[in-house]
């Protein structure tokens, strides 16, 4: 916690420090490593690339074409860095979506995105190219995932009472360099992430998806991403794919809910 007990100093929120910890949300960061596909073990977590679906399994629709597949995470290399216990401890989870046209999740965009689940045997798993005839946003450059347990905010902690506006906007810029760091050269590091709080662009994410009295949980957040083919999602959004915390521990993937928030 040094590093951030330095944020906190550097944004000059130190009055705010305890109020700060109490609303950390423990997540887990989706990292990257550029790895060609073929090294990848089948079966192995990646973003971008073809999925290793079980046999039988095939490409899920929307409209007239087929979903894009964004990522696979196997769960046993996932658990170790689930803190407070959410996930399931095997299978693997798949997520696609329409990349092309990027639907906002609106009423009548139902199917515009898949999450499945497998936890069965990994021999009947197989590499499938998409069966998609578009020639943009087919299949992302494939990336293997390493997971790394890291904090998130909210964007409105109950118990954070701020001094003054310029104390709520250093709050905001130390939350921003909290999920959103640069890197060496000044990029912006995208903000891939499950589970914690959403890092919300317009509207609280789960308000947004939930009715009051829910137990919302963030299954996925994608940031834009110029290395996954320069991908951006509106103008420089998130997507966001979240669920019920009863639906999470009955493994009842078919009733995430998603939205897509840009600036």
């Amino acid at each position: 916690m040094q590093k951030i007990d330095q944020l906190i100093s550097e944004f000059e929120l130190t009055q705010q420090k305890f109020a700060i910890y109490a609303a950390f949300k423990n997540s887990i960061k989706l990292n990257k490593i550029k790895t060609d596909e073929i090294d990848i073990p089948l079966g192995s977590s990646k973003i971008g690339g073809s999925p290793d679906l079980p046999s039988g399994c095939e490409f899920p629709q929307y409209e007239d074409d087929h979903l894009t597949f964004m990522l696979q995470v196997n769960l046993s290399e996932a658990k170790p860095y689930d803190k407070d216990n959410l996930l399931p401890e095997s299978g693997i989870l798949y997520l696609f979506y329409e990349a092309l046209e990027q639907p906002w999740g609106f009423d009548g965009d139902e199917g515009c995105f898949k999450v499945l689940y497998f936890d069965g045997d990994m021999e009947e798993l197989e590499r499938k190219k998409s069966p998609s005839s578009r020639t943009e946003f087919v299949e992302f450059p494939a990336f293997q995932l390493s997971f790394e347990t890291i904090v998130t905010l909210p964007e409105s902690p109950e118990k954070l009472d701020f001094a003054d506006d310029d104390e709520e906007a250093n709050y905001f810029d130390f939350r921003q360099e909290l999920v959103q760091p640069e890197d060496r050269d000044g990029k912006v590091v995208p903000a891939h992430y499950m589970l914690g709080a959403p890092m919300s662009i317009q509207n609280d994410v789960f308000e947004e998806l939930f009715e009051d009295g829910k137990d919302p949980v963030l299954l996925f957040q994608i940031d834009s991403d110029e290395e996954l083919a320069d991908v951006m999602w509106g103008d420089s959004g998130m997507l966001y794919f979240c669920m019920e915390k009863e639906d999470l521990m009955e493994k009842r993937f078919d009733r995430v809910r998603f939205t897509l928030q840009c600036l």
